[in-house]
Protein backbone atom coordinates (compact mmCIF):
# COMPACT_ATOMS: atom_id res chain seq x y z
CA UNK A 1 0.00 0.00 0.00
CA UNK A 2 2.88 2.50 0.54
CA UNK A 3 4.33 2.44 -2.87
CA UNK A 4 0.55 2.98 -4.08
CA UNK A 5 0.25 5.83 -1.41
CA UNK A 6 3.61 7.06 -2.79
CA UNK A 7 2.85 6.68 -6.41
CA UNK A 8 -0.56 8.71 -5.78
CA UNK A 9 1.30 11.33 -4.15
CA UNK A 10 3.56 12.29 -6.69
CA UNK A 11 0.98 12.39 -9.26
CA UNK A 12 -0.71 14.88 -7.46
CA UNK A 13 1.70 17.46 -7.06
CA UNK A 14 2.73 17.19 -10.66
CA UNK A 15 -0.55 18.21 -11.48
CA UNK A 16 0.06 22.19 -11.67
CA UNK A 17 -3.46 22.79 -11.83
CA UNK A 18 -4.36 21.49 -8.59
CA UNK A 19 -1.01 23.39 -6.71
CA UNK A 20 -2.21 26.72 -8.00
CA UNK A 21 -6.09 25.78 -7.17
CA UNK A 22 -5.53 24.89 -3.80
CA UNK A 23 -2.28 26.27 -3.00
CA UNK A 24 -1.76 29.66 -4.75
CA UNK A 25 -5.58 30.47 -4.78
CA UNK A 26 -6.30 30.70 -0.74
CA UNK A 27 -3.00 32.23 -0.30
CA UNK A 28 -3.89 35.09 -2.66
CA UNK A 29 -7.13 35.14 -1.43
CA UNK A 30 -5.58 35.79 2.03
CA UNK A 31 -3.70 38.36 0.93
CA UNK A 32 -6.18 40.43 -0.91
CA UNK A 33 -9.11 40.30 1.72
CA UNK A 34 -7.87 37.82 4.85
CA UNK A 35 -5.67 40.07 6.62
CA UNK A 36 -7.50 42.86 7.93
CA UNK A 37 -6.98 44.70 11.20
CA UNK A 38 -9.02 44.73 14.29
CA UNK A 39 -11.03 41.99 16.26
CA UNK A 40 -13.96 40.21 16.19
CA UNK A 41 -15.77 38.98 19.15
CA UNK A 42 -12.23 39.28 20.82
CA UNK A 43 -10.53 36.75 17.76
CA UNK A 44 -7.96 38.90 15.39
CA UNK A 45 -9.81 39.50 12.03
CA UNK A 46 -6.95 37.89 10.48
CA UNK A 47 -7.08 34.84 12.90
CA UNK A 48 -10.67 34.52 10.94
CA UNK A 49 -9.63 35.04 7.63
CA UNK A 50 -6.92 32.17 8.08
CA UNK A 51 -8.93 29.46 9.50
CA UNK A 52 -11.36 30.27 6.64
CA UNK A 53 -8.77 29.79 3.83
CA UNK A 54 -6.96 26.84 5.62
CA UNK A 55 -10.48 25.38 5.70
CA UNK A 56 -10.51 26.76 1.84
CA UNK A 57 -7.44 24.66 1.05
CA UNK A 58 -7.81 21.65 3.69
CA UNK A 59 -11.49 20.75 1.93
CA UNK A 60 -10.39 21.49 -1.61
CA UNK A 61 -7.54 19.95 -1.21
CA UNK A 62 -9.17 16.63 0.08
CA UNK A 63 -11.95 16.67 -2.28
CA UNK A 64 -9.49 17.31 -5.72
CA UNK A 65 -7.40 14.85 -4.83
CA UNK A 66 -9.31 12.05 -4.14
CA UNK A 67 -11.67 12.67 -6.45
CA UNK A 68 -9.63 13.51 -9.49
CA UNK A 69 -7.27 11.48 -9.09
CA UNK A 70 -10.10 8.39 -9.05
CA UNK A 71 -12.27 9.82 -11.97
CA UNK A 72 -8.78 9.66 -13.62
CA UNK A 73 -8.35 6.06 -12.87
CA UNK A 74 -11.36 4.98 -13.93
CA UNK A 75 -10.60 6.38 -17.59
CA UNK A 76 -7.43 4.93 -17.88
CA UNK A 77 -8.47 1.74 -16.61
CA UNK A 78 -6.14 1.27 -13.46
CA UNK A 79 -8.94 0.90 -11.11
CA UNK A 80 -9.70 -2.66 -12.92
CA UNK A 81 -6.01 -3.63 -12.66
CA UNK A 82 -5.88 -2.71 -9.34
CA UNK A 83 -8.94 -5.23 -8.52
CA UNK A 84 -6.74 -8.14 -9.24
CA UNK A 85 -4.05 -7.11 -7.23
CA UNK A 86 -3.79 -8.45 -3.94
CA UNK A 87 -4.86 -4.67 -2.40
CA UNK A 88 -8.02 -4.91 -0.11
CA UNK A 89 -10.99 -2.62 -0.27
CA UNK A 90 -10.40 -1.59 3.28
CA UNK A 91 -6.42 -1.05 2.26
CA UNK A 92 -7.53 0.84 -1.13
CA UNK A 93 -9.91 3.22 0.93
CA UNK A 94 -7.47 3.58 3.73
CA UNK A 95 -4.99 4.70 1.32
CA UNK A 96 -7.27 7.08 -0.12
CA UNK A 97 -7.92 8.93 2.77
CA UNK A 98 -4.16 9.25 3.85
CA UNK A 99 -3.23 10.58 0.72
CA UNK A 100 -6.32 12.88 0.72
CA UNK A 101 -4.91 14.29 4.15
CA UNK A 102 -1.56 14.39 3.21
CA UNK A 103 -2.48 16.76 0.22
CA UNK A 104 -3.85 19.37 2.26
CA UNK A 105 -0.50 19.66 3.83
CA UNK A 106 0.72 22.42 1.33
CA UNK A 107 -2.14 24.21 1.28
CA UNK A 108 -2.07 24.74 4.71
CA UNK A 109 1.36 25.42 5.43
CA UNK A 110 0.86 28.17 2.74
CA UNK A 111 -2.05 29.78 4.41
CA UNK A 112 -0.74 29.72 7.81
CA UNK A 113 2.54 31.40 6.35
CA UNK A 114 0.90 33.99 4.73
CA UNK A 115 -1.06 34.25 8.28
CA UNK A 116 1.95 34.22 10.35
CA UNK A 117 3.81 36.83 7.79
CA UNK A 118 2.16 39.32 6.39
CA UNK A 119 -1.30 38.63 8.61
CA UNK A 120 0.49 38.88 12.48
CA UNK A 121 -1.27 36.09 13.54
CA UNK A 122 -0.10 35.21 17.07
CA UNK A 123 -1.80 31.97 18.57
CA UNK A 124 -0.08 30.25 20.58
CA UNK A 125 1.70 26.84 19.60
CA UNK A 126 -0.91 25.01 21.17
CA UNK A 127 -3.73 26.48 19.16
CA UNK A 128 -1.57 26.27 15.47
CA UNK A 129 -0.42 22.53 16.41
CA UNK A 130 -4.81 21.95 17.18
CA UNK A 131 -5.81 23.98 14.24
CA UNK A 132 -3.81 22.13 12.15
CA UNK A 133 -4.23 18.54 13.73
CA UNK A 134 -8.30 19.84 13.35
CA UNK A 135 -8.13 20.26 9.63
CA UNK A 136 -6.23 17.06 8.78
CA UNK A 137 -9.04 15.04 10.82
CA UNK A 138 -11.24 17.55 9.57
CA UNK A 139 -10.51 16.50 5.91
CA UNK A 140 -11.50 12.69 5.82
CA UNK A 141 -15.20 13.37 4.81
CA UNK A 142 -14.25 15.53 2.19
CA UNK A 143 -12.16 12.98 1.04
CA UNK A 144 -14.60 10.54 1.17
CA UNK A 145 -16.69 12.46 -0.53
CA UNK A 146 -14.72 13.56 -3.83
CA UNK A 147 -13.95 9.25 -3.31
CA UNK A 148 -17.72 8.79 -4.25
CA UNK A 149 -17.79 12.04 -7.39
CA UNK A 150 -14.71 10.09 -8.53
CA UNK A 151 -16.47 6.49 -8.58
CA UNK A 152 -19.76 7.81 -9.95
CA UNK A 153 -19.12 10.47 -12.69
CA UNK A 154 -16.88 10.33 -15.43
CA UNK A 155 -13.86 12.08 -17.17
CA UNK A 156 -14.13 15.76 -17.35
CA UNK A 157 -18.09 15.21 -15.97
CA UNK A 158 -16.38 14.33 -12.91
CA UNK A 159 -13.84 16.93 -12.82
CA UNK A 160 -16.43 19.85 -13.30
CA UNK A 161 -18.52 17.91 -10.60
CA UNK A 162 -15.66 18.07 -7.97
CA UNK A 163 -15.46 21.95 -8.75
CA UNK A 164 -19.27 22.12 -8.16
CA UNK A 165 -19.67 20.17 -4.86
CA UNK A 166 -16.51 22.32 -3.81
CA UNK A 167 -17.42 26.01 -4.47
CA UNK A 168 -21.51 24.57 -3.39
CA UNK A 169 -19.85 23.31 0.28
CA UNK A 170 -17.79 26.71 0.53
CA UNK A 171 -20.29 28.93 -0.19
CA UNK A 172 -22.96 27.59 1.79
CA UNK A 173 -20.83 26.65 4.80
CA UNK A 174 -19.72 30.66 4.93
CA UNK A 175 -16.17 29.28 3.90
CA UNK A 176 -16.47 31.82 1.33
CA UNK A 177 -18.76 35.00 1.38
CA UNK A 178 -19.78 36.09 4.57
CA UNK A 179 -23.45 37.12 6.00
CA UNK A 180 -26.41 35.06 6.42
CA UNK A 181 -28.18 33.06 3.79
CA UNK A 182 -32.26 33.30 3.42
CA UNK A 183 -34.70 31.18 4.89
CA UNK A 184 -34.36 27.44 4.61
CA UNK A 185 -30.93 27.79 3.85
CA UNK A 186 -29.37 29.30 6.66
CA UNK A 187 -30.49 26.30 8.85
CA UNK A 188 -28.75 24.18 5.85
CA UNK A 189 -26.10 25.44 6.39
CA UNK A 190 -25.72 23.97 10.20
CA UNK A 191 -25.40 20.74 8.30
CA UNK A 192 -22.93 21.25 6.01
CA UNK A 193 -19.22 19.41 6.64
CA UNK A 194 -17.74 22.75 5.68
CA UNK A 195 -19.92 25.33 8.14
CA UNK A 196 -18.83 22.55 10.94
CA UNK A 197 -15.16 22.49 9.85
CA UNK A 198 -14.99 26.30 9.85
CA UNK A 199 -16.66 26.77 13.38
CA UNK A 200 -14.47 24.10 14.81
CA UNK A 201 -11.41 26.16 13.77
CA UNK A 202 -12.89 29.17 15.02
CA UNK A 203 -13.25 27.64 18.76
CA UNK A 204 -9.59 26.22 18.20
CA UNK A 205 -7.75 29.54 17.78
CA UNK A 206 -10.22 31.49 20.37
CA UNK A 207 -9.41 28.74 23.38
CA UNK A 208 -12.88 27.06 22.97
CA UNK A 209 -13.67 23.26 22.77
CA UNK A 210 -15.62 22.69 19.16
CA UNK A 211 -18.71 21.70 19.88
CA UNK A 212 -20.11 18.67 19.68
CA UNK A 213 -22.76 19.18 17.33
CA UNK A 214 -20.57 20.62 14.85
CA UNK A 215 -17.89 16.74 15.18
CA UNK A 216 -20.98 15.31 14.78
CA UNK A 217 -21.75 16.38 12.27
CA UNK A 218 -18.45 15.98 10.28
CA UNK A 219 -18.81 12.07 11.78
CA UNK A 220 -22.16 11.37 9.91
CA UNK A 221 -20.69 12.92 6.73
CA UNK A 222 -17.88 10.70 7.18
CA UNK A 223 -19.73 7.47 7.96
CA UNK A 224 -22.13 7.81 5.13
CA UNK A 225 -19.26 8.94 2.68
CA UNK A 226 -17.33 5.75 3.26
CA UNK A 227 -20.53 3.41 3.24
CA UNK A 228 -21.51 5.06 -0.22
CA UNK A 229 -17.49 4.48 -1.58
CA UNK A 230 -17.32 1.09 -0.67
CA UNK A 231 -20.53 -0.22 -2.12
CA UNK A 232 -19.52 1.99 -5.42
CA UNK A 233 -15.84 0.66 -5.29
CA UNK A 234 -17.62 -2.80 -4.90
CA UNK A 235 -19.87 -2.50 -7.80
CA UNK A 236 -17.65 0.12 -10.31
CA UNK A 237 -16.11 -2.21 -12.94
CA UNK A 238 -13.22 0.53 -13.56
CA UNK A 239 -14.29 1.44 -17.05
Amino acid sequence: MFFFMRFEAVRALRNVKYLVFLIAVPVGFYLLWGRQSGEQDGIQISALGLVAMAVYAATGGALMAAGGGVADDRAQGWLRQLKVTPLRDAQWLGGRIVLGIMMIIPGVAGVSLAALLAGHVHLPPARWAALIGLLLVGSVPFSLLGLFLGLTLRGKTAQLGLVVVFFALAALGGVIGSGSLPGIWEKARHLTPSYSLLQEGNAVIAGHAPAAADAGVLGVWALVAAGAVLLRWRQNSGT
